[in-house]
């Protein structure tokens, strides 16, 4: 799947002359360049205090007030390094120095189902997505907090965008609009109900901005010639989008520093 993700961009960039290393730089202006990153901490700033959840550098003198909660590499993809911590003890034994990408404590979100939302932006309308998905995360484990990703066997993911009608994903694309013009991301988050997440009763749990998967195609109720069409096609989008990044904000080796920091990012703690 990632190599057909990977031919097809290739394929429209030859197609259309943009370069494909344009991909990199799709997202370039929440890209920190002293860091070498998408800082987590960062993205976080520019989340709505209505949908933010509280988080801060990892600090062993300040431990939080309530548990669980979430500790995470200030950047990280696929859920690498995230550990939950349960309680005081738990927390204060955490050994975080053998990372080289700082820690930060994250508060948990209460609500019951958790979402991922992978949208495109519209080359010729930015105020409009032409590509938005909607996948439940569903984790059979049992647990009330658990660490969802692709690594987690105890989770499938269903891809729940025909439940919504073309109003309801006006009104979901309506939320999106509060978020920053990000020409491409996958947004995970928790609401109670289809409904709360239609009110934009929701948390935010991350910002995926550098490359981030339709997780929508893990789904493996979809058929082989669906997911081909996806791709094909929003592959098409994509590099039309990745040609609207003003030129001031490219960086330059971002694909190495990205490499690095995703290898630092796996270091067993």
């Amino acid at each position: 799947m990632t190599f057909r993700l990977i031919f097809y961009y290739i394929y429209w960039s030859l197609r259309l002359g943009i370069p494909p290393w344009y991909y990199f730089q799709i997202n370039a202006e929440w890209y920190n360049k002293k860091k070498g990153f998408y800082s987590k901490i960062d993205m976080d700033k520019r989340i709505p205090l209505k949908w933010r959840l509280k988080q801060a550098y990892l600090d062993k003198n300040n431990p939080p007030c309530k548990f669980p909660v979430f500790l995470k590499p200030e950047w990280g993809q696929n859920s690498n390094g995230i550990k939950r911590i349960d309680s005081r003890d738990e927390f204060l034994a955490f050994n975080h120095k053998k990372s080289k990408i700082p820690y930060i404590v994250q508060e948990v979100a209460i609500e019951m189902q958790e979402y991922e939302i992978f949208y495109i932006r519209n080359s010729d309308n930015e105020t409009h997505c032409i590509t938005l998905t909607i996948t439940q995360v569903i984790n059979h484990s049992g647990e009330s907090y658990p660490v969802n990703s692709i690594n987690n066997k105890q989770v499938i993911y269903q891809d729940c965008t025909l439940d919504f009608s073309l109003r309801e994903l006006k009104k979901l694309h309506n939320h999106l609009q509060e978020l920053p013009y990000f020409r491409i991301a996958r947004v995970g988050l928790r609401s109670n109900s289809k409904q709360d997440l239609l009110k934009g009763m929701f948390h935010i749990i991350e910002v995926n901005l550098f490359a981030p998967f339709p997780i929508n195609l893990l789904d493996s109720s979809i058929s082989k010639k669906n997911k081909h069409q996806f791709i094909k096609d929003n592959m098409y989008h994509l590099v039309r989008i990745s040609n609207t990044t003003p030129k001031e904000h490219f960086n330059r080796f971002v694909f190495f520093k990205k490499v690095i920091k995703h290898y630092q990012s796996k270091v067993e703690l």
